[in-house]
């Protein structure tokens, strides 16, 4: 008895002592874990079309993702992209930062400096005009700004430094012809707090290809960020004396850092599991008894080293048929092939295994084993067996139930996965990943998992995957198997889906958005009405919704409820909701026109960097509408929405610069930025392009191809190229006269509240006035031409006033009654009072142009 309370004592003690150690393990990795989302921007350059392609980015990138995804990060990779492929990618990954942990960017390729600003080079890049810059390449400061905006730590990271032969050395940077950096490379960063900079070389200077498949600074970095538990300024450390290693001291990697807190691109996960005392009962006599120990693991499924602290003073331990001496090391998995001779062992005697478990990190656990020789273990363990062989079994059947797909909708957070719970017979097998998502990112609870990771019976049901923007229709594998045993694997594959409503009411350029979104005039109101409404009940933290139900309304002409709920989504903090209800003051949609409160509100939108807001706040300040006039800011900021791919912006940049408004006129560079929309089927280019062929200015005219850019935008739904093909058909221009085609389009252009259009056709109605009929149709179009001019869109003298006045009284009354006959009483009623016929007129045409609910979202 004595004896078997020393073991008890002791083995009690082991425990203590066990725990201790798993407390003080735990608590140092809580201090080294890294939580919240990580996101990068990951992009190579080599194939360039005209300037020298380049060896090593396209490898270095793919490379840098798995790097990176393995250490976190869901990873938006862009390869060889051409201009419009880097705004796409540029704008998925803004998508994602929102409240991001961690921002990174990774950029390999042509790089270019200009007036100390960094640019992207695009692989369909030239540069061989001044023109180029602005319109061919991507600004690094407009990625890295919004980043800065909506993530706590920014991780910057340039191999792109290369010496590149461009062919311009002057390029127009807003208002400036600004020259080529005169250093070779790159200009410098600064950071600001939480910003780290990195360099592959000196700022102004230039990195180096290398003789490999990768370049020099990319290899290390990929062989660096991937050791464990390293602080990234060391691992920038090491990776600056790699490169100047490699390169023998021609290229020295620099940043430039103003993080606040300690940054882990791989961090210390919890120490090893271990079962801190187990007891195992052998037969007597035995000569090979296996003992059946269960493994330890991490949750990160590192390799882990098993070092024997303390060996049984009786009978022999054996590893592979060899005696195993106190002090032996060997792999994790090795504890479950230890064999016991307990040839001549009393029973009843117990002996103690103490062992020592290590991961990569520095952090070990303790454990203990106790031995029990006993006469009637033999039965024990063959029970222990055959207990292992129905949790296998189990095991197996649960693995087999796992759903083959689950669909996770796209922007909604983390979609749980809803697997089912592990049957209590299994709760303490580990299941191994497999294969994971290469985008998007698996959750257990707030842990991130990995690829190798292995997951606790109590994790699987807590499972949620949030797919990557951009990854709709796209199958992702999770495949799970038992860690320690041979079972065949299970497959669940995860197929992110977007919401009714991002489908049918998403708008572009929506950088809080999920998808490409659909222009005005392309929203069918019966379905994005039902899909919006079920999606903020479904989802009512999601304020993106709330703004697209908004979108959905004014597509079905409810403009007042439209404008209540936009202001909800604005309030809710969806930023593209600013804009749009500045655009509502701006046209007057159920509310006055207010020119200052429009402006007001976009200038929120615009700090905020979205696309609408810096084009529309960027108008307001160049043309002093609505704000004090600034047209260098102004200029600014139509530049940064164009740079997003706002095509509003670069139809305003193109008639700037053609025309020479407020600037010197630049015909060609005009035109740049008309193509510039053209090429993402910008309807107001195609308008404007069209009447340059029209003119024959700068280009040769082509009236064939203006009639054809004109119907392609009207049939976009822009609001003035229908006037432009009814003024072809009138005059005969490119086409044989035909007056019923003429006003075909003109009354479409007046119905969509072009003044022009409703000026032309009156103008056409009322010829020489001779006709009673014809002359209360002037009267119609000559009043809603007045109703819906609109500062900066119509004729500032209202033309359209003067020639109403000039009508006879007799067209005027009848084309009143004719407006009033489509208003209630009611709304009649409610009609301001007029002084004159002439201004009763245009309050009728307004009212019943109302009443039809324009779309105003097309202005």
């Amino acid at each position: 008895m004595p004896k078997f309370h020393h073991v008890k004592r002791l083995c009690a003690y082991l425990l203590i002592v066990a725990a201790m150690l798993l407390s003080i393990g735990t608590a140092f990795a809580a201090v080294t874990e890294e939580s919240g989302r990580r996101v990068a921007l990951v992009i190579g350059n080599s194939v360039y079309k005209t300037l020298p392609s380049l060896p090593n980015p396209a490898n270095d990138v793919e490379e840098v993702a798995s790097t990176l995804r393995a250490a976190g990060f869901d990873v938006t990779i862009g390869v060889n992209v051409d201009r419009i492929g880097l705004e796409d990618t540029v704008r998925r990954f803004l998508r994602s930062t929102s409240n991001a942990e961690a921002g990174l960017i990774y950029y390999s390729g042509h790089g270019i400096q200009v007036g100390g600003q960094n640019f992207l080079v695009p692989v369909d890049a030239t540069l061989e005009t001044p023109y180029d810059v602005e319109t061919q390449t991507m600004p690094l400061d407009l990625i890295l700004n919004h980043l800065k905006q909506n993530s706590r730590v920014q991780l910057i990271f340039l191999d792109a430094c290369r010496n590149n032969p461009f062919n311009a050395q002057k390029f127009w940077m807003a208002e400036k012809l600004e020259p080529v950096g005169a250093t070779r490379g790159l200009a410098r960063i600064d950071s600001d707090l939480g910003s780290l900079i990195a360099f592959s070389t000196e700022p102004g200077q230039v990195a180096l290809d290398g003789t490999g498949a990768l370049s020099p600074y990319s290899e290390s970095f990929i062989k660096r960020a991937s050791e464990p538990n390293k602080e990234i300024r060391q691992v920038l450390t090491d990776v600056r004396r790699d490169v100047i290693a490699m390169t023998n001291g021609k290229q020295v990697p620099w940043e430039n850092s103003s993080l606040m807190d300690s940054f882990y691109f791989i961090p210390a996960p919890p120490p090893p599991s271990v079962e801190p005392m187990q007891q195992v009962s052998v037969p007597e006599g035995a000569a090979t008894t296996k003992l059946p120990i269960a493994p330890p693991h991490d949750e990160t499924g590192s390799a882990l080293l098993v070092t024997l602290n303390q060996l049984p003073k009786t009978g022999k331990l054996s590893f592979d048929g060899k005696p195993v001496e106190k002090g032996a090391k060997m792999p994790a998995a090795a504890l479950t092939a230890l064999t016991y001779d307990s040839s001549g062992v009393a029973a009843g005697t117990v002996g103690l295994i103490g062992y020592t478990v290590s991961d990569p990190y520095g952090q070990a656990t303790q454990g203990v084993v106790a031995i029990t020789v006993s006469a009637d273990a033999g039965a024990k363990l063959a029970q222990l067996e055959q207990q292992k062989q129905m949790r296998l079994a189990d095991a197996d059947a649960y693995l087999k139930t796992l759903p083959r797909d689950v669909d996770t909708t796209i922007g909604v957070g983390p979609i749980e996965a809803s697997l089912p719970v592990v049957p209590a017979s299994v709760a303490e097998m580990t299941f191994k990943v497999a294969a994971l998502p290469d985008k998007g990112t698996l959750r257990a609870g707030d842990r991130v998992i990995g690829l190798g990771h292995v997951l606790e019976a109590a994790d699987i049901p807590a499972l949620s995957y949030e797919p990557q923007i951009g990854t709709e229709n796209q199958p992702f594998a999770l495949t799970l198997q038992a860690a320690n045993d041979d079972l065949p694997p299970a497959t669940v594959t995860f197929k992110p889906v977007l919401d009714a409503c991002d489908a049918a009411a998403a708008a572009p350029l929506d950088l809080q958005g999920v998808t490409a979104g659909k222009l005005p005039n392309e929203i069918d109101p019966d379905d994005a009405l039902p899909a919006c409404t079920e999606a903020m009940k479904a989802y009512p933290e999601v304020a993106r919704f709330v703004y697209q139900l908004g979108r959905a309304q004014l597509a079905n002409r409810d403009t007042k409820t439209a404008f209540a709920t936009i202001k909800k989504a604005m309030d809710a903090g969806h930023v593209r909701a600013i804009s749009e209800l500045s655009a509502l003051y701006l046209v007057g949609a159920s509310v006055p026109a207010n020119l200052d409160k429009s402006s007001e509100i976009a200038a929120m939108g615009a700090k905020k960097g979205d696309p609408f807001a810096l084009y529309s706040y960027g108008k307001s300040l160049y043309y002093g509408r609505g704000a004090k006039a600034d047209t260098q800011e102004g200029l600014k900021l139509m530049l940064q929405a164009a740079d997003l791919g706002h095509t509003y912006a670069m139809n305003e940049l193109g008639y700037i610069f053609f025309n020479g408004v407020n600037v010197p006129p630049d015909i060609e560079r005009g035109i740049r930025f008309y193509e510039s929309g053209l090429k993402r089927d910008d309807i107001y280019s195609m308008n404007s392009l069209g009447m340059i062929y029209r003119a024959g200015k700068a280009v040769p005219q082509d009236l064939e191809k203006a009639l054809e850019l004109f119907k392609r935008a009207a049939d976009g739904g822009q609001p003035y190229a229908p006037r432009n093909i009814g003024l072809m058909y009138r005059d005969g221009l490119g086409v044989p006269k035909d007056e019923s085609a003429s006003i075909t389009w003109l009354e479409m252009g007046a119905e969509r509240g072009d003044y022009w259009s409703a000026l032309e056709r009156a103008k056409m109605a009322r010829g020489d006035g001779s006709n009673p009929e014809r002359l209360v149709t002037a009267a119609h179009y000559f009043a809603l031409a007045s109703a819906v001019n609109r500062p900066g869109t119509g004729d500032p003298k209202k033309q359209s006033d003067k020639e109403l006045a000039s009508l006879a009284d007799s067209a005027k009354k009848k084309a009143a009654e004719a407006f009033s006959s489509e208003l209630s009483p009611q709304e009649l009623k409610v009609l301001p009072k007029a002084k004159s016929l002439n201004e009763r007129l245009v309050l009728l045409a307004k009212a019943t142009w109302v009443k039809r609910n324009p779309r105003y979202d097309l202005f």
